[in-house]
């Protein structure tokens, strides 16, 4: 059985409050005479269902057609609820709960309960979401060796009210490289469906995630599907 954890686009979805809306144009349609139906769409990259890449916040961090596509399948994915209301931050002690877990798994899939709000009420889902914290991003990275890429059910890893004030501290703290941070990077998969593990009668087996390869590009849309 199959399970999708992305969000279908739509160019209504809720977003970064300062990211742009997607929208669509019909180059050609049958219901104006034309032989066929043609779209164009303009799409932010983070927007909706997607992956960033380490070239997120730093020129020297890979692109993502440059990550190989195996770090895109995950074979031992690791599902946890960490219940956050708003403004809260996922803590290294959030986390050590599930250090043995942790320490074998290549995808952290992160439900904090913020997901249940973006059909219900997009605007308070959009406000002050849970983010994480800089401690948290260190210890996955250092303690967590299998780990590839973590994923979560809000807008983004750093907050919308103080992170660009902060200087998206979470974000460097998964994605850069350098002295501070010399482990390799995690990929972040932000606004995805993780309620829907927990509705599953049976666990995740794998899961893909595998993104539009746009070369250059720091980020991506992606179709995210559990195998239960």
């Amino acid at each position: 059985m199959l399970l999708e954890l992305s969000y279908p686009f739509g160019g209504d979805e809720p977003k970064w409050p300062t990211n742009p809306n997607d929208s669509y144009v019909w180059d050609n349609a049958t219901r104006r005479g034309d032989s066929c139906n043609a779209s164009t769409i303009r799409h932010h990259m983070h927007n909706g269902t997607h992956v960033d890449a380490p070239r997120h916040f730093t020129m020297d961090g890979r692109t993502i057609d440059q990550i190989p596509i195996e770090d895109f399948c995950y074979r031992s994915p690791l599902v946890v609820k960490i219940p956050k209301a708003k403004g809260g931050r996922i803590t290294k002690e959030d986390l050590l709960p599930y250090a043995e877990p942790l320490a074998s798994c290549d995808l952290l899939l992160v439900y904090t309960g913020y997901a249940d709000l973006r059909e219900q009420d997009p605007h308070a889902f959009i406000d002050d979401f849970p983010c994480w914290g800089v401690d948290a991003a260190q210890y996955l990275r250092r303690q967590c060796p299998k780990l590839k890429a973590v994923a979560m059910d809000v807008l983004s890893v750093d907050s919308c009210t103080t992170g660009a004030d902060e200087g998206f501290p979470a974000h460097h703290a998964f994605l850069d490289v350098n002295e501070e941070h010399p482990e390799r990077t995690l990929l972040l998969f932000e606004d995805v469906n993780t309620k829907k593990l927990f509705e599953a009668e049976k666990p995740a087996k794998t899961v893909f995630a595998f993104p539009v390869r746009f070369k250059g590009l720091e980020a991506a849309p992606i179709a995210m599907v559990a195998e239960l």
